[in-house]
């Protein structure tokens, strides 16, 4: 028997504190459960499981092995979805980390067109921060990372994407968007520093305002002041379009936001306001790529490159 199967029979005894439940959990009769127990205790020579209360509690052995099971089970699982994707073009696990932000515009056109060719393929998706998904990706949480591109906005991060092969894309930016009436509209030129003197509807992060603005702008902003303006009141995307529909102030959005809703607002001409922004897709330079993951990047860097 695979010693991972020992260590799937007491990671389950640890959850369920029984042996009835925790074998049926797994899909065991009590006694190949007792066994696969008996084997991996004779096999270390310790006890990991004792009895407490009418319940089988974990000894300190087994509180040990607690803090590792869950890691041993995630490398074994990880190695046979790996080696399902390497034999496999149109089966397996491909698991993509993401700003959510990304979701929409890079994401959805293209899972729509895999699902069509490999109905078979399973996804699971991580949504992080750019920020926090290059540390994620480093220590192998998932196989893909969609995000802007770091070195859009820091000079340093370079550094931190040294370990990884990285395709850069180009995505079409959020659109800005007021009722046409809005006063904004009076002003013969529009700047992006004149946005910001409006309360902000969007559910596109601060933080990722913060550093486009001063990208743009050329000069620092306190954090405060970008924070102050952007009212994330909701992540209903829906909320924010009546908000500014209200005239209640400005409303930033990729067109896949707006649905029927953009029919009643009018687009904010910006000066010298960027037509493409810069995103990336990152894997690991070690990560044996399958033919599933290859194809994947392929589609994304030919329909953004």
């Amino acid at each position: 028997m695979s010693s991972i199967k020992l260590f799937k029979s007491a990671q389950a005894l640890i959850k369920h504190e029984s042996f009835g439940k925790a074998s049926k959990s797994i899909g065991l009769t009590q006694s190949a459960l007792s066994q696969n127990i008996k084997k991996l205790e004779n096999h270390y020579g310790v006890k990991f499981f004792q009895r407490e209360n009418g319940k089988t509690k974990p000894t300190v052995y087994g509180e040990m092995l607690l803090s590792l099971t869950d890691e041993i089970v995630d490398i074994e699982e990880k190695i046979v979805n790996q080696i399902s994707l390497i034999n496999n073009s149109d089966a397996g696990l491909l698991k993509i980390g993401l700003d959510p932000y990304l979701s929409g515009t890079i994401l959805e056109p293209i899972i729509s067109e895999m699902m069509g060719i490999y109905p078979n393929i399973k996804y699971r998706f991580f949504y992080l921060s750019t920020y926090s998904g290059v540390a994620q990706l480093k220590a192998n949480k998932f196989d893909i990372l969609i995000s802007f591109d770091e070195r859009a906005y820091s000079l340093n991060s370079n550094k931190n994407l040294d370990t990884l092969d990285v395709i850069p894309i180009k995505i079409n930016p959020p659109k800005f968007y007021a009722r046409e009436n809005h006063e904004i509209f009076n002003q013969n030129e529009i700047s992006i520093e004149n946005i910001f003197d409006h309360n902000i509807y969007t559910t596109l992060p601060p933080a990722w305002f913060h550093n486009f603005y001063e990208k743009e702008v050329g000069k620092d902003v306190p954090y405060s002041h970008i924070v102050d303006k952007v009212s994330l009141v909701s992540a209903d995307q829906n909320l924010h379009l009546r908000m500014v529909e209200k005239g209640g102030g400005i409303g930033i959005f990729y067109e896949f936001d707006l649905l029927n809703s953009k029919e009643q607002l009018k687009t904010i001409p910006i000066r010298n306001y960027p037509e493409k922004l810069n995103a990336m897709i990152a894997v690991n330079k070690k990560w044996i790529k399958p033919q599933i993951a290859k194809i994947f990047l392929e589609m994304v860097s030919g329909r953004f490159s």
